[in-house]
């Protein structure tokens, strides 16, 4: 896999993504990613949380359409890689909150997330829509990706369906398929989308350490896995 890639700071995501959004940041937040503001100049941004992937599983489990539309890779600096504390550092700040700040601004903003996410992250229920699994959770968003200028979704079914079926699925080739699950909602997505859409996909180490069944350098390569965000933009000319 070769393309262009940077690193950045999690604090200088929330930010970004308002200079992108042609929204004045506050003083109190971290400057703008230049690379990203740069690059990139949306009408409509979405973020997809995907727990339990990095660069590891773009490597090796290869999201296809991701890999295909991919124009930049973050690895995103963060004192903890864990969903929780991860989410938080990209959405929060000091007296801040990024999805409340757009919506303020008068941006039609949509959150797609279980209930759980809504208390921990601080989502205001007046924007978000509550759901019970990814498969409805991809079902929301799709009717919501043309008008929002601002989404956030979180597919997080590894996790239960390793607690359900681990001990009949290795956890490893269930990962994988939840990888290239997620990477078929977003080629959908991608293609019910307004042109200018910029996709965020982001990704973690999960809500808790996972025992996969690596061994070898795929273990040691694992364990330095780093949060990532894979960025790519619909354009006039996209042929999907």
């Amino acid at each position: 896999m070769s393309f262009p890639q940077v690193t950045l700071s999690a604090q200088e995501f929330p930010a970004s993504i308002l200079s992108m959004l042609q929204i004045e940041a506050p003083d109190r937040l971290a400057p703008p990613s230049k690379e990203l503001v740069n690059r990139f100049n949306p009408r409509a941004i979405v973020m997809i949380v995907i727990d339990n992937f990095g660069l590891f599983e773009a490597v090796v489990y290869k999201p296809e359409f991701i890999i295909k539309k991919l124009e930049l890779l973050a690895i995103l600096e963060t004192p903890d890689p864990y969903a929780v504390p991860f989410i938080r550092s990209l959405l929060r700040g000091p007296a801040f909150h990024l999805v409340d700040y757009v919506s303020q601004y008068g941006k039609f903003v949509r959150v797609i997330c279980r209930d759980d996410d809504m208390e921990t992250f601080g989502f205001d229920p007046g924007y978000t829509i509550p759901t019970r699994d990814d498969m409805t959770s991809y079902i929301e968003a799709t009717r919501y990706i043309f008008k929002s200028e601002l989404m956030f979704v979180h597919f997080l079914d590894f996790e239960s369906l390793y607690a359900q079926y681990g001990h009949h699925t290795p956890p490893e080739k269930l990962l994988s398929k939840i990888v290239k699950r997620a990477d078929n909602w977003i080629k959908v997505l991608y293609r019910q989308s307004r042109n200018g859409t910029l996709f965020v996909v982001l990704g973690n180490h999960g809500r808790h350490p996972m025992p996969l069944n690596y061994e070898g350098k795929l273990a040691e390569w694992r364990k330095a896995n780093s949060p990532i965000a894979i960025m790519f933009q619909k354009r006039e000319d996209s042929s999907e």
